[in-house]
């Protein structure tokens, strides 16, 4: 193989295990590590020693760069995006404190109620709650609404 086409090789492995960052799912970041591993091999193989050196060193210098940008691209594809407030599991329940609705589902206890234009999971204080009852919230604590009957 002549110089070019041991580099193009090397460019197209490194290009597709950069492109990883972009399309996880391993298949072509094995592929171009095998394609970089190879154009070093073929460099060694050609007599070139110099060349596969070169690639060699390369090689390893881009594993931190690799490294960097595979943190920063994950760490923004998970990132916890929280309100300005800060992180809240409540789903927003806390402004139905004190609210009344009705039951949509028997509460058994628990059950599915309408309150102030929203259907809420909701917890009865343990009784059983007939359907189309008109209900009171009690507490609220997290994404748990606790109702009673009124």
């Amino acid at each position: 193989m002549s110089h070019t086409e041991i580099i193009i090789l090397y460019v197209l492995g490194l290009l597709a295990v950069f492109a990883e960052i972009l399309l996880p799912g391993m298949i072509i970041g094995i592929c171009g590590t095998l394609c970089v591993a190879g154009s070093i091999y073929l460099a060694y193989q050609a007599g070139e020693k110099t060349l596969g050196n070169i690639l060699l060193v390369t090689s390893l210098l881009s594993i931190p760069l690799f490294v960097i940008l595979w943190y920063r691209a994950t760490s923004r594809m998970f990132a916890i995006t929280a309100s300005e407030e800060g992180f809240s599991a409540s789903g927003g329940f806390e402004g139905l404190l004190g609210k009344e609705g009705v039951t949509v589902t028997p509460l058994h206890p628990s059950g599915i109620a309408q309150i102030d234009g929203r259907r809420v999971d909701v917890l009865s204080m343990g009784e059983m709650v007939a359907r189309s009852t008109r209900i009171k919230v009690i507490e609220v604590k997290g994404n748990k609404v606790v109702v009673k009957p009124i």
